[in-house]
């Protein structure tokens, strides 16, 4: 376990923020080329059904309608995350918006992380400055089992036992 001396400085949340956007629009130019990609396929004349038991073209529609829904998806998550709006930190109890500081411990050992609660599922982890955050949803029964709770207070979460480093 890395020294206090050693340890990744938490990033400030707009920094996370930001990064979780970036990401979130990178993902996105990604699925919509998957979805031209796949689209181009079904379409394509080699698609074509030979007979009537060939199905590649159904696949390939399959395929973009599956590609369509994760864009759709990004899309919603993004715009959410646009017109997101928190409560100014910094703060004491953990609430959706806080950055926090956790040690999350179980029979392998204990690993810590940084995650930020936000109230929209994203499930994703950016790095910033060097440290990795999780962004978390107040719906996650980590965020669930923490909300409310202050540096130094522990919780179970399933078979883990998380305990509050810090609240920001």
């Amino acid at each position: 376990m890395p020294t206090p001396a050693e340890a990744t400085p938490i990033p400030d949340r707009d920094s996370v923020l930001i990064a979780l956007r970036e990401r979130l629009r990178d993902r996105l130019a990604r699925a919509q080329e998957a979805v031209q990609q796949a689209f181009d396929a079904a379409t394509h004349e080699e698609s074509r059904a030979e007979n009537k038991y060939d199905t590649r073209a159904l696949e390939q529609s399959y395929l973009s309608a599956g590609q369509t829904e994760r864009v759709t998806t990004l899309r919603r998550q993004l715009t959410a995350l646009h017109h997101l709006e928190l409560a100014p930190g910094p703060f004491e109890l953990v609430v959706p918006g806080a950055l926090v500081e956790v040690e999350l411990e179980d029979a392998r050992g204990t690993v810590e992380r940084t995650v930020l609660v936000l109230p929209l599922d994203v499930g994703e982890a950016v790095e910033v400055d060097g440290a990795t955050v999780h962004v978390v949803a107040v719906e996650a029964p980590l965020a669930r089992a923490l909300h409310g709770r202050e540096a130094g207070d522990e919780v179970r979460v399933g078979p883990r036992l998380a305990r509050v480093v810090s609240v920001r």
